[in-house]
């Protein structure tokens, strides 16, 4: 039975999957910040809950696969905000609020056991946009040049 857990989003992969330890890609997303209600439905799930001593205080990683153990493609996580519109672009930064919903199931791999969450869907209640250092790097110049190029390049045909 699918459930929902509320918090502060990190890491967000959830638009574009995250190939840094796997080629194919993971939707994942970490949600901190839990207060008692979602540390106790982790807990009640068996889901692990972190805490590194940093800003994300306690949290739980939530991940699908693109692809599953057959190798068949896994069905993207939807991310609506919080009309329940899709966003199919839009980055979500740390600092976010979200509502996730997930589903917790049991693992065995290389003689360990344990319990993770798969990652059904994200629900944007406030957002951070999320920026790069290149994007805070420079203020805006009033009166300054202004380039008539478009910012998306079209493909010729």
């Amino acid at each position: 039975m699918s459930k929902v857990m509320s918090g502060t989003a990190y890491w967000a992969s959830v638009i574009t999957p995250n190939t840094k330890f796997d080629a194919d890609g993971v939707w994942t997303i970490d949600v901190g910040n839990l207060d008692d209600l979602n540390k106790k439905k982790a807990q009640k799930d068996g889901l692990t809950i972190k805490n590194k001593g940093d800003e994300k205080e306690d949290f739980v990683t939530f991940k699908r696969k693109v692809r599953n153990a057959k190798g068949n493609l896994n069905r993207q996580p939807n991310v609506v905000d919080a009309n329940k519109r899709l966003i199919t672009e839009t980055m979500i930064g740390n600092g976010s609020k979200v509502n996730v919903l997930y589903e917790p199931f049991e693992w065995n791999f290389g003689g360990k056991t344990g319990v993770s969450a798969d990652l059904r869907a994200v629900q944007v209640t406030e957002l951070v946009p999320y920026t790069t250092e290149e994007d805070d790097a420079f203020a805006v110049v009033p009166d300054g040049f202004t380039s008539d190029e478009a910012e998306d390049i079209p493909f010729s045909a």
